[in-house]
């Protein structure tokens, strides 16, 4: 029996390696597309919570795109315990008379009882404040940093009518040294080098962009009108549209981290997978626990037995070598502007020793969400117990 779990173990990292080639293929061949020129009128939605000098660096890129077209950023914020949120006032400042930008304050969710997460109500109340003839929807986390020409490269693909959303992916380079720091590092990170045009795509709002129309074919106002994630439900929309998600290399953001607490990497870990599991986004958390609860269990299962057995321990040892084998070569995944940027070649070659321990949190991570319904977000208490419900339990001090 013990022979056929160490290989089933193997057989999961083979399959690991596969899905790395085959993304490290589409990123190539994507490289070489030459799209045809489109640039409508597009809005930026970028909702903000709080303050710092890294936030004020992100907004004042999404100021300065390289874009062929007209667009406009919506900054959304809201209201919180009896005043707007901090970052209100510094978006105020930072925007000015700009013409092609607006500071839209939402209603808190808390206050006003609604059932579903302060993001989307911001994203809501954004909308509702759209011109008629702007065409394409682009969505940014506060906390990402895009090149220039992030929006370009966004919107193109959306000319081709088989495409219902472009996405991109999140790097996180990390800036101190600490281990939850470079662990968060590694659970991010490790999901980017997946991206390419297969069925488990999904929408990710940190980077991404439809066209206006998905949110009216899509229903997107009812599926958000309880929803504790927009990109979840933004997903679903285009799924049952019979449209496709395509990964555009070039608009992957980079988020700088440091001094993380294991608090904080665990509560954002299992928030995100919690979420997904909870959403009924069946195929992602399928394909979520099969890479690493099997894998997991196997190797940290069998170490009572491999401690007496030094040939059983050398095989299971085996497995995290792989990993951190294949995550090291996984950086080839990255465009080479990232993988040039010194804080990136650092974090990446510092998690690459690391990688197991990435494999361990996300087995915590799928365990948790089997059992807990609850997660906390930006001061939030939220109660999910079923894909169609999300309710306010109240605030939560950060």
């Amino acid at each position: 029996m013990i022979p056929i779990l160490v290989g089933l173990a193997y057989y999961l990292v083979l399959l690991e390696v596969l899905i790395l080639v085959r993304s490290y293929r589409f990123r190539a061949r994507e490289s070489r597309n030459a799209r045809e020129p489109y640039a409508p009128r597009s809005v930026i939605l970028a909702p903000h919570y709080g303050w710092d000098e890294t936030a004020e660096q992100n907004a004042r890129l999404l100021l300065d795109q390289q874009y062929d077209g007209q667009y406009e950023v919506y900054f959304i914020t809201h209201d919180h315990e009896g005043g707007p949120d901090r970052s209100y006032e510094h978006l105020k400042r930072l925007t000015g008379d700009l013409p092609h930008c607006r500071v839209i304050l939402a209603p808190n969710v808390v206050d006003h009882s609604l059932s579903r997460s302060q993001k989307v109500q911001n994203l809501l109340t954004a909308i509702a404040d759209l011109d008629d003839e702007v065409e394409v929807l682009a969505f940014v986390d506060a906390d990402a940093r895009v090149k220039r020409d992030w929006l370009a490269h966004l919107v193109k693909p959306l000319k081709d009518r088989r495409i219902g959303a472009t996405v991109g992916a999140r790097y996180y380079a990390a800036q101190s040294l600490d281990l939850p720091t470079l662990v968060e590092a590694v659970w991010v990170n490790f999901q980017l080098f997946w991206q390419g045009d297969h069925s488990g795509a999904m929408v990710w709002g940190g980077s991404s962009a439809i066209r206006r129309e998905l949110i009216r074919d899509g229903r997107i106002h009812e599926r958000w009108s309880n929803a504790p994630f927009e990109d979840h439900r933004l997903t679903e929309a285009v799924r049952d549209l019979g449209q496709n998600i395509h990964f555009v290399p070039q608009c992957i953001v980079i988020s700088e981290t440091s001094g993380r607490t294991w608090r904080q990497v665990m509560e954002f870990t299992n928030r995100q997978i919690l979420v997904t599991y909870r959403m009924g986004l069946r195929e992602m958390s399928a394909r979520i626990t099969a890479a690493f609860l099997p894998k997991g269990l196997i190797v940290f299962g069998l170490l009572p037995w491999a401690v007496r057995s030094p040939g059983l321990l050398l095989a299971l040892a085996a497995v995290p070598v792989a990993e951190w084998i294949a995550y090291y070569l996984a950086g080839r995944n990255l465009p080479r502007w990232l993988i040039e940027s010194p804080s990136v070649k650092r974090t990446h070659i510092l998690c690459s020793f690391i990688c197991p321990l990435g494999m361990l949190l996300a087995i915590i991570n799928v365990v948790h969400a089997l059992f807990r319904s609850e997660i906390v977000w930006g001061g939030v208490r939220y109660l999910i117990p079923s894909p169609d419900e999300c309710r306010i339990v109240g605030r939560e001090s950060d």
